[in-house]
């Protein structure tokens, strides 16, 4: 077994323990795994000082970076996201992240060191270089493009705070025995006006009911256009995107890409988005609103430029204003819209190191459709509030400050408490106007990427507001989703509709959504998914438009009950009957040929029972429930 292998590392490599003590990392205890991957992150950090100042590579730091390097799982880890990474690939990302972040901190912040001196941006490159290409994280274009566009910010950050490898990793990686060190540093609470409050004793179980005059809203998320997409071209590379070049040695092999996208590690082509909106237009005219919730840019992250992401920008937002010209259109920030990717920076950051130019460009973009009054928040941060007609009001929130790949919350997490406190006042107004408010963002709070300390106090607002916020809208995961919050003592009160993503990457069938809402109490009383099958499209090729389909309507494929009571009780429903979560996961997978045929196992099923359950990364109790439930079922039916 591959565990096998890496805990024998770990011992022989660290002379942590004697060898009969290796059993013990059997056992579920993330403070044994993580001090194990702390001892071999301190062995790797001290044999590669010592590389730096000899020159010299010693048999230990050979036999350390040659073991790591063998231990994981392929080279692409910018492909998978950390809560999909398999058990060994986790441990070999934290053991990396601390050894590397550990050297650069240390070197730098060492007064007597070259990353002191005129040399210093040179030396740090070597260093990041030397060990993504050692260990083969990734090739050397794409290591050297990444150092390129991030290194200037994070030179900043090591500049200016204490925060040490460890805090950097713990918030970087959330999987439990990487993050089990408490950060007072970077922890907050949201003085809330809730004194007064009622007990909650119950989920919210109000009802909207489908009427004539139900609001019709289209959900576009991930569109992701790759302006260099080229039919025909490499769709299997080793860089975190294809489907761009090598056309030669692709043509009359299955490594071609498709002429309207491709199922592996590709984004769209114009045609493909273009084609997509025209097709809404004329399948949808009676679209009332548009939410856009982020990510437009492309994954060729090692690429990024402020030009190039305010073309392809500009493109995609212009052509849905130009298709819709009479519809609003509600944007958030994706993760992918930043240069350098995922880093947005506090208001006060200098000006070489802040978002400043991303927020005018979205602003002078988004103004279209946004009050006046937006543009001071929009340039301070991100967001906004817009009432859409009396009564109903929109929050778009740029939650990156909770994504944990943007470093700016290594430099001081509780910056990330001012956006929370504008967004309490908001949702204090609206309540108190008697408004209903849709929160659109991002990144989903339960994902493994959103920090904790942001979430929890998150989901203290989504309890707190529970009677005004009547839907909450999302992206990032390209997956076809919702989530259920809960209060601590389990009763439901929110849900969090995810629109899944139109981009193709990673195995994906292109897909939007339509709400029907409720026009008195905004509540989303149904939704259907489209998609069109990209197999069929690119085995007809260019000759004929995609054929998109209606996928499923919620109501008629599981429950018209869609207030928080109504889908928590779906959820144990779910968890009793195996075969009705298995279609909940197809349609989360979008029908995609390759996923169907791979199919859902035990641990996949366990994994989407517990995300519909999760708003909190680390707070799980109702997963857990409903787990157990789960696991009942599925032995009984093997039974």
């Amino acid at each position: 077994m591959l565990w096998v292998s890496i805990i024998f590392l770990i011992f022989t490599a660290t002379n942590a323990v004697e060898l009969s003590g290796i059993l013990k990392l059997f056992t579920p205890n993330d403070v044994i795994l993580s001090a194990a991957a702390d001892n071999m992150a301190n062995k790797l950090e001290s044999e590669y000082m010592k590389y730096l100042e000899t020159g010299v590579e010693t048999p230990t730091f050979n036999y350390v970076t040659m073991q790591l390097e063998s231990s994981r799982n392929g080279m692409n880890k910018y492909v998978k996201d950390i809560h999909k990474l398999k058990p060994v690939d986790e441990f070999f990302v934290c053991v990396v992240c601390r050894a590397m972040a550990g050297v650069i901190v240390r070197t730098f912040r060492d007064e007597q060191n070259d990353l002191n001196g005129p040399k210093g941006d040179a030396v740090a490159k070597k260093i990041a270089i030397d060990a993504c290409q050692r260990l083969k994280i990734q090739t050397k274009e794409v290591c050297e493009g990444l150092f390129d566009g991030h290194w200037p910010i994070l030179r900043y950050i090591i500049e200016n705070t204490s925060v040490d490898a460890k805090t950097i990793c713990s918030f970087y990686i959330q999987f439990t025995f990487c993050n089990v060190a408490d950060h007072p540093n970077f922890n907050f609470n949201l003085e809330l006006d809730d004194a007064d409050q009622p007990s909650i004793i119950a989920s919210k179980s109000n009802r909207g009911r489908r009427t004539p005059n139900d609001l019709n809203i289209l959900h576009l998320t991930d569109i992701h256009h790759d302006p260099l997409y080229e039919p025909g071209s490499l769709a299997e590379c080793d860089e975190p995107l294809c489907c761009q070049r090598h056309k030669s040695l692709a043509v009359g092999t299955s490594k071609a890409a498709g002429y309207w996208g491709d199922y592996r590690e590709c984004d769209l082509p114009w045609h493909t988005v273009n084609q997509a909106f025209t097709h809404i237009r004329q399948a949808h005219a009676d679209v009332d609103y548009i939410f856009q919730t982020g990510d437009v840019i492309d994954h060729m992250i090692w690429s990024t430029s402020m030009a190039k992401n305010k073309v392809v920008y500009e493109r995609v937002v212009k052509r849905i204003y130009e298709l819709f010209p009479d519809v609003p259109v509600y944007p958030c920030i994706g993760n992918h819209e930043a240069h350098p990717l995922n880093l947005f920076s506090p208001a006060y950051a200098p000006d070489s190191v802040n978002s400043h130019w991303l927020y005018e460009f979205l602003y002078d973009i988004w103004s279209k459709w946004l009050p006046a009054g937006a543009k001071e928040t929009v340039l301070r941060g991100g967001y906004y509030t817009a009432l859409a007609r009396p009564g109903y009001r929109i929050i778009s929130l740029n939650n990156n400050d909770c994504y944990t790949d943007n470093w700016w919350l290594f430099y001081n997490g509780t910056d990330m408490k001012t956006q929370l406190m504008w967004l309490y006042e908001t949702l204090l107004a609206a309540e108190r106007a008697n408004e209903h408010v849709h929160i659109l963002a991002h990144v989903p709070s339960g994902d493994d990427t959103c920090w904790n300390v942001w979430s929890r106090e998150f989901n203290r607002l989504v309890r707190r507001f529970r009677e005004t916020i009547s839907g909450i809208f999302n992206g990032h995961s390209h997956a076809d989703e919702m989530h259920i919050h809960y209060t601590n003592g389990g009763y439901a009160v929110a849900v969090t509709f995810n629109g899944g993503a139109l981009t193709t990457w990673t195995y994906k069938n292109p897909n939007y959504r339509i709400y029907r809402v409720e026009p008195e109490t905004l509540q989303v009383v149904d939704h259907e998914t489209w998609i069109f099958n990209l197999t069929a499209a690119n085995t007809a090729g260019a000759a004929e438009n995609p054929r998109w389909f209606k996928e499923y309507i919620f109501s008629e494929e599981f429950t018209d009950d869609l207030s928080p009571a109504g889908l928590d009780k779906l959820l144990e429903q779910m968890a009793d009957n195996p075969r009705l979560l298995e279609k909940f996961w197809r349609f989360k997978m979008l029908s995609t040929d390759p996923r169907l045929r791979k199919g859902c196992n035990r641990s996949c099923m366990l994994k989407t029972i517990c995300r519909l359950a999760v708003t909190v990364n680390d707070q799980r109790k109702r997963c857990e429930e409903l787990k157990a439930r789960l696991i009942k079922a599925m032995d009984s039916s093997y039974e």
